[in-house]
């Protein structure tokens, strides 16, 4: 029983160690989030303030993060994700955003930047 208990504590440390990110910014400082992590057009990094969530680069060089699964909307040329923490997200068939959940809008504000210790 005890094994099997902490099997159960490894796999979930690894879980955690494995979809945390952590990139350089230009300056080669290290940022580290929950979540994916993207650089602005400045090369700043900015990650996803949820486990399991993604950051994006828009077309304006801004960086925007979501909770879940974030899929483009190729009508409202925007980030939508899964309103779920780790919640998944895909376009339907005429390209319209289907999340786990619901969708909201990826923002700067899901975002975070937090250097590496």
């Amino acid at each position: 029983m005890k094994k099997m208990f902490l099997l159960l504590i490894l796999l979930i440390g690894v879980q955690q160690i494995a979809f945390a990110a952590c990139e350089k910014d230009r300056f080669g400082v290290v940022y580290c989030g929950r979540g994916a992590c993207a650089k602005d057009l400045t090369g700043n990094v900015f990650c996803s303030k949820y486990q399991f969530g993604q950051a994006f680069l828009k077309e304006n060089g801004t960086v925007v993060c979501g909770k879940g699964q974030c899929v483009e909307s190729v009508k409202f040329q925007d980030y939508y994700c899964s309103v779920v923490e780790a919640g998944g997200a895909n376009r339907d068939r005429l390209g319209e955003p289907k999340c786990y959940g619901g969708c909201e809008k990826a923002s700067e504000l899901m975002c975070e930047r937090e250097e590496g210790r």
